[in-house]
């Protein structure tokens, strides 16, 4: 399974994001199942009501991927292996580990770049 940084899937879906092609491309080469976390629904909910995307657009958008939880096993291990003072990194990094994610796909240079090493590939998009 391959975790979608938030990121990546606030570029897809709303309005004039600079990165948009690059993000659907590469999404459209995948060939494996994608998951998000509780933390990107939020996200994606709160930023797409704000443009005003319609709630049947941001659901599908969600409902494309496998719904990850956060549990408060993530929040200790995001609060012992936090890097770059980002926390919101580090909780989703927490997530895609727990459930055993293959990769994990970012626009994050610095987030690649500080979670290198850790049991699953960092993909950043360029």
């Amino acid at each position: 399974m391959v975790f979608l940084d938030a990121n990546v899937v606030l570029e897809i879906t709303l309005k004039g994001r600079p990165r948009f092609e690059q993000a659907q491309h590469f999404l459209e080469t995948l060939t494996n199942d994608t998951a998000i976390s509780i933390l990107t629904v939020h996200l994606l909910m709160h930023f797409g009501r704000k443009q005003g995307i319609a709630d049947e657009l941001l659901e599908n958008v969600i409902g494309e991927n496998e719904l990850l939880s956060i549990t408060p096993e993530d929040y200790v291990w995001a609060s012992l292996n936090e890097r770059g003072k980002d926390f919101e990194d580090a909780l989703q990094v927490a997530t895609a580990i727990r459930n055993d994610c293959k990769s994990f796909i970012t626009f994050d240079a610095t987030l690649a770049k500080a979670y290198e090493g850790y049991p699953m590939e960092m993909v950043l998009l360029s």
